[in-house]
């Protein structure tokens, strides 16, 4: 059935090939963007229902390509479906799920399953990613060929397989596939028992640390492999100085390394973790404040591609305990985009074009997804934000399943307002009401269809 034309009036786009933001309104009716632009008030129909959402972006498809959904196997802390709903709340328009699950993502049926469950029952596309070990045990190869068929986006084992020649094996077959290699650089015979960065707050405390290179060790080794194969290895997360120099070095002799970092570690270092609260229990583990500014200086020159939320819930008694019992990890998803506005437009003085790159271009580059090339002329993806209205981080409102999260009681300078998914809103913030557009004034407002739109 023909539904009445939905109006969003006075916003920004922003225009990735442009590097800009561009006034602009949007006319969508059945899925599809049917005009942008400006047009006479009598060529609106006159039951469409406008948004007004002046002072705000609109952000084309951000991409979250670090989410540990947990179905199968752990539903207690995350399913496909929570995870979905935590995400359109979020702002997030696709997810790249992590092969963390039990069983294991190490099959097609298993890439096939999850794939149609997010189908089933979730609204935000899934990308899934398939393990480079069967089970992940770092023994034998999966199934690559098969999963990539199936739909794989990736392969990953989350760590590296710790088989040099195994690794090396691994990364020729995904080569060959034309897919990236996800790394999550670990030597964990360095940091046995260890639950915080090593350091002097480490000492203090009186707790077993991880030292910057236990990350940076299987880092060089990875990259070496990467330069021998010629396959797409991306980092993630990266935490270390030392691991933001060696891939900027990797890249300027031309080995295909791309890398990411995650919110919380732009905002929190080893001396925030305080009277052991285990809500900064991470892995990796929050870094020093060198660190941390060696993040946010391989942000701003480009040494680091994107940012993902690493979401990784965990139950409430996995976090209420002691530190060096609790889990390591945080909930993400629900925080994700206004942590990243916040922290890099706000903070650290990015323009909001270069902030939302990082959350929709580059990935999008990364894992081949479809750019949002003229998208807008069929079924678009995007994200309506406010840069400076707030965002109240409170543990009671999230929509994921996990809690866990040391943004709680903080407030953020951004606000997730729409979300938009092939075309039709499946979130948008309480406090932005539509009116039908008999009762606004349209002049000098309309959509004409003869031009493309914007794009990414």
């Amino acid at each position: 059935m023909k539904t009445h034309p939905l109006a969003l009036i006075n916003g920004q786009y922003i225009d990735f090939r442009q590097g800009s933001q561009d006034s602009t309104n949007l006319l969508l009716q059945n899925g599809q963007v049917i005009g942008h632009g400006y047009m006479p008030d009598d060529g609106v129909d006159r039951q469409t229902l406008v948004y007004d959402i002046k002072g705000c972006i609109i952000v084309p498809g951000i991409i979250d390509t670090s989410v540990h959904i947990r179905e199968p196997g752990e539903e207690d802390k995350e399913t496909v479906a929570s995870v979905s709903a935590a995400a359109i709340a979020g702002g997030i328009t696709g997810i790249v799920s992590s092969p963390d699950t039990t069983p294991s993502p190490d099959n097609p049926e298993m890439i096939a399953a999850l794939l149609r469950k997010g189908t089933q029952v979730g609204q935000t596309p899934i990308y899934p990613i398939g393990c480079l070990s069967k089970g992940r045990a770092g023994q034998n190869l999966a199934e690559m060929g098969l999963m990539r068929d199936a739909g794989a986006l990736a392969f990953s084992d989350l760590n590296s397989i710790q088989d040099s020649g195994l690794m090396e094996q691994a990364m020729r077959y995904a080569k060959a596939l034309d897919c990236p290699v996800i790394v999550s650089p670990d030597e964990p015979t360095l940091h046995r028992g260890g639950v915080m960065n090593s350091s002097a707050s480490a000492i203090q405390k009186g707790l077993k640390g991880i030292p910057a290179h236990a990350e940076e060790l299987r880092l060089s080794r990875d990259i070496q492999l990467a330069a021998n194969t010629g396959v797409h290895l991306h980092v993630f997360p990266v935490s270390t100085a030392g691991a933001v120099a060696m891939i900027r070095d990797a890249k300027a002799k031309k080995i295909h390394v791309t890398c990411g970092t995650a919110p919380h570690y732009l905002y929190f270092s080893d001396s925030d973790i305080g009277d052991y609260d285990t809500q900064y229990k991470v892995m990796p583990p929050f870094r020093s404040k060198a660190d941390q500014d060696a993040l946010i200086e391989g942000i701003k020159d480009g040494t680091i591609d994107c940012i993902a939320s690493h979401h990784h819930p965990m139950t409430v008694d996995e976090k209420r305990t002691d530190f060096i019992s609790a889990g390591f990890g945080i909930s993400g998803i629900d925080t994700f985009v206004p942590a990243v506005i916040n922290k890099l437009v706000h903070d650290c003085e990015l323009s909001i074009v270069e902030a939302c790159r990082l959350i929709s271009q580059k990935p999008r580059e990364i894992f081949k997804l479809p750019k949002m090339t003229a998208g807008l002329l069929k079924r678009p993806s995007f994200t309506v934000i406010h840069p400076k209205k707030e965002t109240h981080v409170n543990a009671d409102t999230f929509i994921s399943r996990g809690k866990n999260s040391p943004f709680i009681g903080q407030t953020f300078q951004s606000r997730v307002m729409m979300t938009v998914i092939d075309g039709h809103i499946v979130y948008q913030d309480p406090e932005l009401t539509a009116v039908p557009a008999s009762e606004v004034s349209l002049e000098n407002t309309g959509y004409p269809t003869a031009e493309a739109p914007p794009h990414v």
